[in-house]
C-alpha cells in the first residue's frame, strides 16, 4: 500500500553543503541542500538559491562560488549557516571556519570542510521564486588523509553530513552496501537460478 502526500520538494538524501560567494569583505556562507550534479562533461553542478537571498547577488558579481562538503561533525555550524543572514553577520567569523584560496577561482574554499569544489556560472535558469545556477566545475580539493590507497576517495574518512528535505533532519552516511556499475552485473542471472 501507498500513502499519497501530495507535491512536495522531498527527496533524500541531500548534502547540505556550504556554498561561499563573495570577496574580500563580503564574503559569505550559505548553506544550501537544493544541489547536484547535473553533467560529466564539462563536469558541472546546479544549485538553486531562492531570489531574496543576499548570496545570490555576491554570485552573481564574481560569477564564481564554491562547494564546500562539511563532514558530520559541523552540523550545527551548518544549520547556522543555513538561518542566518549575511547581510547582518559575518558567518565566517561566527564559525571560526577558515577560508583557503582557491586554485582556479578567486572565492575562498573552507578549509574545515574535507571536500572542496571550485566553480563558475555557466547558466542561470529562472524559475519563479528561486534560481538554478549551474556552475562548471573547474577543481577538486579534497583533504589528503581523505584518499584511500588506491587513490579513491573514502567517503567513510569524508563522513560527509546529510540533510533530509521537508522533514527538515540531519543524518549521517551508513555503512557501504556495493561497488555501483558492478553489483548488479550478475543479477539477472542470479533472479534466474534463485527461482528455478
Amino acid at each position: 500500500m501507498k500513502t499519497q502526500i501530495g507535491a512536495k520538494d522531498i527527496l533524500f538524501p541531500v548534502p547540505p553543503a556550504l556554498i561561499v560567494t563573495g570577496l574580500e569583505d563580503n564574503r559569505n556562507i550559505i548553506t544550501i541542500a537544493w544541489i547536484g550534479i547535473v553533467g560529466s562533461k564539462p563536469p558541472a553542478i546546479g544549485i538553486s538559491l531562492h531570489k531574496s537571498r543576499y548570496s545570490l547577488s555576491l554570485l552573481r558579481q564574481t560569477g564564481e562560488f564554491t562547494v564546500n562538503i562539511p563532514s558530520k561533525s559541523d552540523y550545527i555550524k551548518v544549520d547556522y549557516c543555513g538561518i542566518t543572514s549575511g547581510k547582518k553577520r559575518n558567518k565566517f567569523k561566527d564559525t571560526g571556519f577558515t577560508k583557503i584560496d582557491g586554485t582556479k577561482v578567486k572565492v575562498p574554499i573552507i578549509k574545515e570542510c574535507p571536500l572542496n569544489i571550485e566553480c563558475k556560472i555557466i547558466k542561470e535558469l529562472d524559475m519563479s521564486d528561486w534560481i538554478l545556477i549551474i556552475g562548471e566545475i573547474l577543481e577538486i580539493n579534497i583533504d589528503s588523509d581523505k584518499i584511500n590507497p588506491d587513490g579513491k576517495v573514502s567517503v567513510e574518512k569524508v563522513n560527509p553530513l546529510i540533510y533530509v528535505p521537508t522533514i527538515r533532519e540531519y543524518w549521517s552516511i551508513g555503512q557501504k552496501l556495493g561497488n555501483s556499475f558492478d553489483v548488479g552485473r550478475n543479477y539477472n542471472q542470479t533472479s534466474q537460478s534463485t527461482n528455478k
